[in-house]
């Protein structure tokens, strides 16, 4: 799931460099391969993110992406460039409507009637920039991925697939894009304009669950704020006596605090970070996954050592971070008891939408029953969270969410 940026400033003599830069670092988490587009000798370029920009220009789009997908994801010619926040094999296609779009006499009109011609395609959530300056931004009619637009003053527009990239730039957000709901911006003219829906999907599960950060708020919802009561709904399962409760850094941090706040065992920090790193998810390769988890998983020792420790993660896919954790824990720390918690039901099934490039022989639940996961992972006791919890924290929150990945087409509603 990538990570879209893009800016306009209204007035001339702006640089995007920098704003691109530090709004791109907020967005690091979602992907590896970081690209930038922006307007250059009459026509639009595109260039690999290396850091610190100059001479970028009053307008640009960017995204984290995975390098493997980008020829998926990405679309540049001289006159538009489009990324798509999910592989799709129409990305060309999409591109060739928008450029036919911009250079109507009625942009704003032709946006939604020109989509809609693709109507039963599944268009992943974009953002785009004419070599003229103007920028279109369209959350996907699915609704899968969100889309969050900004505003610093009167001077630019921000568009972002998370809200901490817009605050980052110091800029406040105005709005969280509705399912199919777009945005054509030039200097002189702003205007909304509308799709119609092509399923039912809701926001993707593990948006919520993982690929946001926990200050992220998406649709109205404060991430936070959700993993910290799926956390205290998974509370009520831990039937051991533990005294200290850690999560899995950092994605779990939130839902061990929900689980410690409703059993009133200690949270702990049980690990440090001991280098910046991608999260395992994004990883296909095993081996990467695994030196990963080393990288993030830096015990605290001195807290946990000799005691009995819940540990809490958000997902489990593969299982090998966890099981890292959980050797560490006993062979390095020398816990007497583990005990995991897992602040979700059990996914079992790859993204039929591609949103996360989840490989179905490689998903642990799909394979292996709880028992058998219970001894790969070499931990006391192993306990998931429910559907039917996790359907009424969707619910509080008023969340609609696909859960195609755990065998059901929604989750909650308002």
């Amino acid at each position: 799931m990538a990570g879209l940026l893009a800016l306009l400033f209204f007035e001339a003599g702006w640089d995007a460099g920098d704003f691109i830069r530090y709004g791109l670092e907020s967005l690091s988490h979602r992907g590896e391969y970081g690209t930038v587009c922006f307007r250059a000798g009459g026509r639009v370029k595109c260039v690999e993110y290396a850091g610190r920009m100059s001479d970028v220009g009053d307008s640009a789009v960017a995204a984290w992406l995975d390098s493997s997908s980008r020829d998926l994801q990405v679309a540049e010619g001289e006159f538009l460039a489009l990324i798509c926040d999910r592989p799709s094999k129409h990305v060309g296609e999409v591109a060739d409507v928008l450029e036919k779009a911009l250079t109507s006499t009625r942009t704003h009109v032709e946006l939604p009637k020109l989509l809609g011609e693709l109507a039963g395609v599944d268009i992943p959530s974009f953002v785009a920039l004419s070599s003229r300056g103007e920028l279109v931004a369209w959350r996907s009619s699915s609704g899968l991925t969100p889309l969050t637009v900004g505003s610093y003053g009167f001077d630019m527009a921000v568009v972002s697939s998370e809200s901490p990239a817009i605050e980052a730039l110091d800029a406040d957000v105005k709005k969280h894009l509705d399912p199919g709901e777009g945005l054509y911006m030039s200097r002189r003219l702003v205007r909304t304009f509308r799709t119609p829906p092509i399923c039912e999907c809701g926001t993707c599960l593990l948006e919520l669950l993982h690929t946001a950060r926990h200050d992220s708020i998406v649709d109205g919802v404060s991430v936070y704020e959700f993993r910290k009561a799926l956390g205290w709904e998974l509370g009520k399962y831990l039937r051991s006596q533990v005294d200290a409760v850690v999560g899995i850094p950092e994605a779990a941090i939130p839902y061990a605090v929900g689980l410690s706040q409703r059993t009133g065992a200690k949270f702990e920090v049980g690990f440090v970070a001991g280098a910046r790193s991608a999260r395992s998810l994004l990883k296909r390769d095993i081996r990467n996954k695994v030196a990963i988890a080393h990288l993030k998983l830096n015990p605290v020792g001195r807290a946990l050592e000799g005691r009995r420790v819940a540990v809490v993660d958000n997902i489990v896919v593969t299982g090998y971070t966890l099981k890292t954790a959980s050797q560490i824990l006993r062979y390095r720390v020398g816990v007497s008891e583990l005990h995991a918690l897992i602040a979700s039901p059990k996914i079992a099934r790859p993204c039929p939408y591609g949103v996360v490039g989840l490989d179905a022989e490689s998903l642990i639940a799909a394979h292996l029953d709880s028992k058998s996961i219970e001894r790969f992972l070499e931990v006391d006791s192993l306990t998931w969270l429910g559907e039917d919890d996790l359907e009424r924290v969707a619910r509080s929150f008023r969340l609609k969410l696909c859960g195609k990945c755990l065998g059901k087409d929604t989750l909650g509603g308002g």
